[in-house]
């Protein structure tokens, strides 16, 4: 089998057969790895024959697997995988039900061509074989800049769970978002940035991580609040019935998230509530137990199949609780086609309803948290946080099998702060399967991240690009880079954000390929300029050359805040050689002399015990930016010094894990806290 033969086949496939390192050298793909990734794209090459028919599928262009769907941009020529003469008469329907006729133009090769489409939408191409989608999307999308008639404005960053509001039980929900949210609009912000909601998996509280969902369709009930859809009073009386009072007491006063009590506690409330709920005789239930019902009659496919997947999740835990993912379930059960599948459905009605309700609540509670920022006069409200894959074990892989890359996790090659690379250990969509289905899970992940909010943030924003991609059972030394359809996608998001009238922000930090950061900036996606990161051989990139179009931060959940680096909470005592203090203090020189030089503090720099001047100084320098959004995590606004992640580290930190002092509606009352803020505007009504 020749190798070049194979390195011809993984670069129509879309994959990079070679790659650059940290030190700048030309690394090459292994034929093994080569290999692998093919076979999990549906291109086989373990045999010459293999190989043969896998490339002439490629070269016979069937990578688009003949699908009726189509993107553009306005004011483009819509170019159809058809042959066709200019001047024939077309009819097409837009997404607003208006019909039109067109007629053809020239087009390339002999394509079937329309004339541009003059206002976005997904519209529908009626032609003589049949029907085409053209999701023709404006020209970039949203931007803060045109919420805000041009003017700059801020918001907060904050991670649910370490939210405090009464009642929550030890793990903050949405009723400790919309109060913030309400706190920081009167103080004149107009975003709340917040954790993935993504759904977990009810079986398994031990897997908290925000960024590893089993599914990106759905929402994590744990972060429900039931206040946001039912009475007060059938809520108090729950609690008082089940005898939770004291035990959601005792977790809610933990500085740390204890998940695996109180993701049982929390459950033991939600079943109760969906009991009471259902029962004729509870009063004061009616419009709720309507509203719910309706939404229960009304499931898609999807909810469904995902509600069944949650219940069938546990039942196999039961049986075997050493099981990892659904290929070890009973094999009635791997696939959820399986008549068997249906037959537990049926038995199991009463769980799936469950099933259902939680994500029932779990809306209700996003959209009343949305609804109280906006109301309280945030421009944007909401922004929520699109993590960059999916478990292979968890929900949308069981349900949606052919969407997913199977055998391939998402990581990163080696770079200077993981020597031997990373695999996060999740999976993506599949390009061919995206193709094949009109990009439908794309759209719906879209939507699902979209519903409730105005404004999204994509984790690893590259990916839209491409992805390093690892062989299972590979180190991530062994994966590769894979392309992904980017002008498609991009497509897709801008004609999603306009729908939506939602700013979208991309997660851009890290090694880029040359020129992503300005193709960006050319999707009206605002990539981040993190102020530690903003840094030159002699200091910092000084406030007035940001990015006027990126958003400005002073540090993020992956990073220890300010006030934490500055004291050198995050230096780990190691003997490796190396003087990590001694590198702390010249970089609090280089950080002190920037803030020195933008006008913003006089004198010598402070011990690191001495915080505060240094956070007030970050908020200040990032508030002199041009950038049009500026971003404070809630760890900066306080000026705290506890980290929420730490990357690389899964047992050994609390990741995920850590509380604010203080209910949420009053974390921002301190003086000290409102002076911070000032800096990044005044308090609303005082412009």
């Amino acid at each position: 089998m020749s190798d070049d033969i194979l390195r011809q086949l993984a670069t129509r496939a879309g994959i990079a057969p070679e790659w650059t390192d940290q030190t700048g050298a030309q690394r090459q793909v292994s034929p093994e790895s080569l290999r692998a990734i093919l076979a999990a794209l549906g291109l086989p090459a373990d045999n010459d024959e293999a190989l043969r028919n896998s490339l002439s599928l490629a070269e016979g262009g069937s990578m688009g697997l003949g699908s009726r769907f189509t993107t553009a941009r306005i004011g483009q020529p819509v170019g159809l995988p058809l042959r066709g003469e200019p001047g024939q008469s077309v009819e097409v329907t837009l997404e607003s039900g208006a019909r039109r006729v067109v007629t053809t133009i020239e087009g390339y090769e002999g394509a079937l061509t329309l004339p541009p489409f003059d206002e976005p939408g997904y519209h529908t191409v009626h032609a003589a074989e049949g029907d085409f989608t053209v999701a023709t999307a404006p020209e970039r999308c949203i931007t803060f800049a045109d919420l805000n008639d041009g003017r700059p404005g801020w918001g907060l960053a904050a991670q649910i769970y370490s939210l405090r509001s009464e009642a929550d039980g030890g793990i903050g929900h949405f009723g400790g978002v919309a109060a913030l949210g309400r706190a920081a609009a009167a103080r004149g912000a107009d975003a709340l940035a917040i954790s993935p909601v993504h759904a977990l998996y009810g079986a398994l509280p031990a897997l908290f991580s925000p960024y590893s969902p089993s599914t990106r369709l759905f929402y994590n009930p744990l972060h429900a609040d039931p206040a946001a859809a039912l009475p007060d009073a059938l809520i108090r009386d729950v609690i008082a019935r089940q005898g939770l009072a004291e035990e959601m007491a005792r977790l809610s006063a933990l500085a740390q998230i204890n998940w695996l009590s109180a993701t049982p506690a929390r459950q033991r409330l939600l079943r109760a509530l969906f009991d009471a709920l259902r029962d004729p005789a509870a009063s004061g239930t009616e419009a709720a137990r309507a509203d719910f019902e309706r939404h229960l009659a009304e499931a898609s496919p999807l909810l469904r199949g995902h509600a069944i997947f949650e219940a069938l999740h546990a039942i196999e835990l039961t049986r075997d609780p050493t099981v990892k993912s659904w290929r070890e379930w009973q094999p009635a059960y791997r696939h959820p086609d399986n008549p068997e599948v249906a037959a537990f459905a049926a038995e199991h009605a009463d769980e799936i309803a469950y099933q259902i309700f939680l994500q029932w609540l779990t809306g209700r509670s996003y959209g009343e948290a949305q609804r109280a920022c906006r109301e309280a006069g945030m421009k944007v409200g909401l922004i929520a946080d699109l993590a960059i894959g999916m478990d292979g074990a968890g929900s949308h892989a069981w349900s949606r099998p052919d969407d997913i890359l199977h055998g391939l996790s998402i990581g990163a090659p080696p770079d200077y702060y993981a020597a031997e690379g990373q695999n996060w250990a999740l999976t993506t969509f599949s390009p061919r399967g995206l193709a094949a289905t009109g990009y439908a899970p794309f759209i719906e992940t879209l939507r699902a991240s979209l519903r409730y909010v105005g404004g999204i943030r994509i984790d690893h924003v590259m990916g839209m690009s491409r992805l390093w991609l690892v062989p299972e059972g590979a180190s991530a030394l062994e994966g590769a880079y894979v392309g992904f359809p980017s002008e498609t996608l991009f497509r897709l998001i801008a004609l999603e954000s306009w729908r939506h009238r939602a700013i979208v922000i991309g997660e851009d930090l890290g090694t880029l390929p040359y020129g992503f950061r300005d193709y960006l900036s050319e999707q009206g996606v605002a990539g981040l300029r993190v102020l530690r990161f903003e840094r030159t051989d002699h200091g910092y990139v000084p406030p007035q050359e940001w990015d006027a179009g990126a958003v400005a931060l002073t540090s993020t959940h992956d990073l220890v805040p300010t006030a934490g680096w500055w004291a050198g909470s995050d230096i780990d005592p190691v003997d490796d050689g190396v003087d990590h203090q001694g590198i702390r203090a010249w970089d609090r020189g280089l950080l002190w002399g920037s803030f020195q030089n933008a006008g913003l503090v006089e004198g010598e720099r402070p011990e690191p015990d001495n915080t505060d001047p240094v956070v007030d100084a970050a908020i200040r320098y990032v508030a002199a930016t041009p950038c049009t959004l500026k971003i404070l995590p809630m760890e900066d606004a306080l000026g705290i010094r506890t980290q929420p992640n730490v990357p690389g580290t899964i047992t050994e930190k609390p990741n995920w894990r850590h509380r604010l002092e203080g209910d949420a509606d009053a974390l921002l009352d301190d003086a000290k806290v409102r002076k911070r803020l000032a800096y990044l505007g005044p308090e609303r009504g005082d412009a």
